[in-house]
């Protein structure tokens, strides 16, 4: 029986390039699957493949959700579940980071943006290049729930997960045989494999 999650943390980063990156995608493969029908077609349509799920991976799959008893830390080639009873510490920086011990697991979908951590340094090459707008963008283009609208995002993705393995702790009395566990993401990595493999097996056609 599947388990309900009880908070999806919506990512932080990488989502307004990605989602941009796949619309392109898109586009330049249907176009060329229209107007370029040749072996020299059929490299481009499978190069820009490969590139979209490498853009699904690093930029788009990398999330957090809590169950009641394990944080799931989605990343782009592997996943860890955390039990909640074992963390012991819960920082947000460039990533989340959840510490069961000495242990620190990350989940790079979740951090603070570039543009508060230069902000205290003046205008940096972030500011620059214009990164720190398409980042403000991103954090404001999914509403905020009422319980957040009062404190900063990461803040808030540390109160929660704090709160629920005080909970889960009070619930175990402290004791589990439980260890967190990492899973390979198969199917992306199925999926980046044969395609990058399509790719070069087709220069040599």
């Amino acid at each position: 029986m599947n388990v309900e999650p009880v908070e999806r943390f919506r990512p932080t980063s990488g989502r307004a390039v990605g989602y941009l990156s796949l619309a392109v995608v898109v586009g330049l493969t249907g176009f060329v699957a229209l107007n370029e029908q040749t072996l020299t077609g059929v490299r481009i349509a499978l190069g820009l493949v490969f590139f979209g799920v490498l853009v699904w991976m690093t930029q788009l799959r990398p999330r957090a959700t809590a169950y009641p008893d394990r944080l799931h830390l989605q990343n782009s080639f592997r996943d860890t579940h955390v039990p909640l009873v074992l963390i012991d510490t819960v920082t947000v920086r460039r990533t989340l980071n959840v510490w069961v011990g000495d242990e620190r697991y990350v989940c790079i979908g979740i951090g603070k943006s570039l543009r508060k951590i230069v902000k205290a340094k003046g205008r940096g090459p972030a500011s620059l290049l214009g990164l720190d707008r398409i980042e403000d963008y991103t954090e404001r283009s999914t509403p905020l729930r009422p319980d957040q609208s009062a404190m900063s995002y990461d803040t808030f993705v540390v109160t929660r997960i704090e709160g629920l393995v005080d909970e889960a702790k009070r619930q175990s009395r402290g004791t589990t045989d439980q260890q967190p566990r990492h899973v390979l993401a198969w199917p992306e990595i199925a999926a980046l494999v044969v395609t990058g493999v399509a790719f070069v097996v087709s220069l040599f056609l």
